[in-house]
């Protein structure tokens, strides 16, 4: 079976990452309007800007032409910032927000409504738990359709 894009581009990207002294948050290979894009988001607990952005791009170029990770196939390579408005996804996106307020859309409403907003507590493979109208609430992820930071204009 053919190693997927992905997996052969982390094998490379994740150790690079690391040793420049970035956190690897995800990557993912895509297809986009302009062709395909194998897509890298980093952080920092200070923050990324688009020097560290160009950075990691850099230093990746090489690594990643070599290796051929795409078989051939034409794609741009994107590095960008963790962004605010970012999707849980992972471990690392569950983790850097406990204590802060998120915002949750679920597929079909819960106690009546189909948004929360609330404070993540904690959370593990199958369930979050959230303060919500001051009360703790643990919620099963599979409800979820989606959840991020809460943005305060």
């Amino acid at each position: 079976m053919a190693e997927r894009v992905v997996d052969k581009a982390l094998k490379i990207i994740k150790p690079i990452v690391e040793d420049l002294g970035y956190v690897f948050v995800d990557l993912e290979y895509k297809k986009e309007f302009s062709g395909y894009v194998l897509a890298l988001t980093i952080d920092k607990p200070e923050g990324v800007n688009i020097n560290d952005c160009e950075r990691v791009s850099r230093a990746l170029d090489e690594p990643l032409d070599v290796a051929d990770v795409t078989n051939g196939a034409p794609y741009n390579f994107n590095v960008s910032s963790y962004g605010l408005d970012r999707q849980f996804k992972t471990d690392y996106d569950f983790n850097k927000h406990i204590g802060q307020v998120v915002d949750i859309k679920f597929y079909a409403p819960m106690n009546g409504c189909k948004e929360w907003t609330g404070t993540l507590l904690a959370f593990d493979d199958k369930t979050i738990s959230v303060e919500y109208n001051k009360n703790n609430q643990t919620i099963e992820r599979k409800l979820i359709a989606s959840i991020c930071a809460h943005i305060e204009f």
